[in-house]
């Protein structure tokens, strides 16, 4: 009998070392979500979303912590045509709760929610995909790395159920299951907004928070840049004493027009001599009427 028994012990042993956990997750781990129809979801998770806030504008680097490897065996070698999300959430108990969600919708200025709306369309989403995979006990797919067939037996701990609802909200998966009014996911190659969404009780609702970008190659490289794209003056055009500049917008920020006759500075520091016009993702337009003979232009962003 004690050696029957002993027997037993080492089975569950082995059994439990099979079931081993992909990730470790806690409210405010970054899961990077990879999706294309009729293959698996994989969800991979990137660690602390600490390490994208609070980033000086223009800081980029290199996003590690997920197998690139599993994404081609999965999707091809070429990862072109896959879409790709990133999201995070707080605990609902934080002291300053907040959602962080990629947005591939370039025009699109996501606002903060109510808390009982945030708690139940962010939060509880989020929250569910990071401890589902663990719940149900689904098979690891590697260090940090879950791949769930929203069909399959795992299902009810795949991406595409719990945003869909079970699947009745399947058609709004790109929105979350519609839980947002933006599309969340961006085809490869392609870059996504991530924004920091808040509970607020301000009405109208304030604007939310614009964090960076993630933007992955059909390589397989991932890279955070912090802050807003530099804009870029695309035409400048005169007539008369009228001069009108189009540049580049991305949203949620005011543009002005910056003019000086003499270079030096930062463009910051230059006569405001248009706007201020609110970024929408879109190409923006301002004029200046002057009688200089030359001069320089530069776009001024304040968020």
């Amino acid at each position: 009998m004690k050696k029957i028994l002993q027997i037993s012990l080492t089975a569950l042993v082995l059994l439990s070392a099979s079931w081993a956990n992909a990730w470790t997750y806690s409210d405010g781990n970054a899961l990077l979500i990879l999706r294309q129809s009729g293959a698996n979801d994989l969800e991979f998770n990137l660690g602390n979303v600490s390490q994208f806030l609070n980033q000086a504008n223009g800081f980029s680097t290199t996003v590690t912590g997920w197998d690139v490897n599993l994404a081609k065996s999965t999707f091809g070698a070429d990862l072109s045509g896959v879409s790709f999300i990133v999201i995070a959430t707080s605990s609902d108990a934080a002291a300053n709760p907040s959602a962080w969600v990629s947005s591939g919708d370039p025009v699109a200025v996501p606002h903060n929610l109510s808390f009982p709306t945030w708690r139940g369309n962010l939060y509880s989403v989020i929250n569910s995909i990071g401890t589902r995979p663990l719940t149900y006990l689904v098979p690891t797919a590697g260090n940090s790395a879950y791949s769930i067939d929203p069909g399959g037996t795992y299902r009810l701990a795949s991406y595409d159920y719990i945003v869909s609802n079970g699947g009745v909200n399947s058609g709004a998966i790109p929105q979350l299951g519609g839980n947002v009014a933006f599309r969340v996911e961006q085809t490869v190659p392609g870059t996504v907004g991530f924004w920091q969404i808040e509970p607020s009780t301000v009405s109208p609702r304030p604007a939310s928070k614009f964090i960076g970008t993630f933007k992955l190659e059909s390589t397989g490289k991932l890279t955070f840049t912090a802050g807003t794209p530099a804009s870029n003056i695309l035409t400048i055009g005169r007539s008369g004493d009228v001069s009108s500049v189009s540049f580049t917008t991305s949203p949620g920020g005011n543009y002005s027009l910056g003019f000086t006759t003499i270079l030096g500075g930062t463009v910051s520091g230059w006569s405001t001599v248009s706007g201020p016009v609110a970024g929408d993702g879109s190409t923006q337009t301002l004029n200046h009427t002057n009688s200089d003979t030359s001069g320089f232009y530069g776009v001024i962003r304040t968020d």
